[in-house]
């Protein structure tokens, strides 16, 4: 496997300088990380020895490069660092022998094995379509997924879904006033009524506390509100399961906010004995010290209603009890930080050793996002646009003979995904980024539709020999 050829060059390496420093390997290996790329791919820092050989580390680094011998790679010096760039041959040929012994398990191991991580992402709304924006959960999560499942840990991945709160009231009362009865399962439909709903409550206070009273039925297990909130969470579902259909994911759990109602007054209580809760104008808060001007943990509104971290903290304490996990992984936007931070600390406060175990996934935004329509949201609406331009282009190749398909319509909807996904993932996770329609379907560079072609390319050749 590829990881098991570089590892034995790592441990080359590390063997190569602890003969030249007359150290054991242990001790070096944990100095030993990846190189700047321009410099290599594995770099020794030399600052940690540089008392005990009285010599500063750029000496030591031009020292170790001359006496340094480590089999397929070159070795040198750049100012306190210790630098090795494996040659191509014979790294090359290793990797694609280990490739072709491994197969499909290439790159995989057991290294996770009798572990558990679970994974929260996606988690859109119930009553609203999937939006543009919730492309970066969803993928960085599916990606994750795969990658820890490679890896031999067990995965739970959860669609945490947006289903409990005041927005529904607004969709309640909104459909009240502007829906149409026969399209009560037509999400976007509800979107629409939505749109209008929490326009009205900003100009209408009256109309705004309808809404409120709304969802505090549903707290308070009104039978007709639960009704009308069940029926717009299933057709929100089966909505969202085309989406996911499409790009290829699948979630173990399908599970929301709502889950959590009637168990947020134990944990409440649990807070209450360990860290403490206080009143604060009419609402319940967390105890904690606070910095300044750092908002306070609510759990409580004045009107007795819970918020979104009472149920992530009843949450967070449902997974462990269930799944025991190694590792808990939050795939939300970096905006969040703060309620993560909040929500870590109220668990660590709580006296939970496992909340370490806890980890913010966060990522940056993507913008400039426009079609042929205009400015849109529609994750959906997206994806037939990336089809649609996709097709263009494959039907501009087949006629110039670049491209064979017998089914222009299957691939340009293959390139179009590949392409949208692609265009995310080869971001930066943390950081924002520019959507834009020029690049992510360009057959040329770093782009979804250039890998596809060179993999298709790759099977020509092997089809050929």
């Amino acid at each position: 496997m590829a990881r098991s050829v570089h590892d034995r060059y790592r441990a080359a390496f590390v063997d190569a300088i602890a003969r030249a420093l007359g150290a054991p390997p242990a001790e070096i290996e944990p100095h030993v990380k990846a190189a700047e790329p321009q410099h290599g791919d594995l770099s020794f820092p030399t600052f940690a020895f540089a008392k005990a050989l009285r010599r500063p580390p750029p000496a030591i680094a031009t020292d170790l490069a001359t006496r340094v011998e480590a089999p397929g790679m070159r070795v040198a010096a750049a100012g306190p660092y210790l630098n090795a760039r494996f040659e191509p041959q014979p790294f090359t040929g290793e990797v694609i022998e280990a490739a072709r012994s491994a197969g499909l398990a290439y790159g995989g191991s057991e290294a996770g094995a009798g572990k558990t991580v679970v994974i929260d992402y996606s988690s859109p709304n119930i009553a609203k379509s999937i939006a543009f924006h919730h492309i970066r959960s969803t993928m960085i999560g599916h990606a994750l997924v795969n990658l820890y499942r490679s890896q031999g840990w067990r995965v739970e991945g959860i669609n945490y879904l947006g289903d409990w709160g005041k927005q529904f009231g607004l969709v309640a009362v909104g459909f009240q006033e502007y829906g149409d009865p026969a399209r009560r399962d037509d999400v976007a439909h509800l979107v629409d009524v939505y749109i209008k709903a929490n326009a009205r409550a900003e100009r209408d206070p009256a109309f705004d506390e309808r809404a409120r009273t709304f969802f505090k039925r549903m707290e308070d297990g009104d039978p007709e509100a639960l009704k009308l909130w069940q029926e717009f969470r299933e057709s929100s579902l089966r909505d969202f399961q085309q989406v996911y259909a499409r790009l290829g994911v699948e979630f173990q759990h399908y599970e929301g906010e709502s889950r959590y109602q009637g168990k947020m007054d134990a944990v409440i209580e649990r807070i209450a004995t360990q860290p403490g809760v206080k009143s604060d104008e009419g609402a319940l808060i967390v105890d904690l010290p606070y910095a300044e001007n750092e908002p306070p943990v609510l759990l409580r509104k004045n009107d007795g209603s819970t918020l979104y971290a009472t149920r992530d903290l009843a949450a967070a304490i449902d997974r462990y009890e269930r799944f025991r996990f190694d590792r808990a992984l939050y795939v939300v936007a970096t905006d969040q930080s703060l309620h993560f931070r909040q929500f870590f600390r109220v668990l660590k406060a709580m006296g939970y050793e496992w909340a370490d175990r806890l980890v913010h996934v966060n990522f940056g935004r993507v913008g400039g996002m426009s079609t042929r329509k205009g400015q849109i949201v529609l994750l959906t609406d997206v994806l037939d646009e990336a089809k649609s331009r996709a097709l263009d282009k494959v039907q501009e190749n087949v006629k110039a003979g670049r491209i064979h398909t017998d089914d222009p319509d299957a691939l340009a909807e293959q390139v179009g995904l590949g392409a949208v996904v692609f265009g995310d993932l080869k971001n930066r996770r943390a950081t924002d980024y520019q959507f834009d329609w020029e690049e992510v379907l360009s057959f040329e560079g770093h782009t979804g539709p250039y890998l596809q072609y060179a993999h298709a390319r790759a099977c020509n050749i092997l089809k050929k020999g």
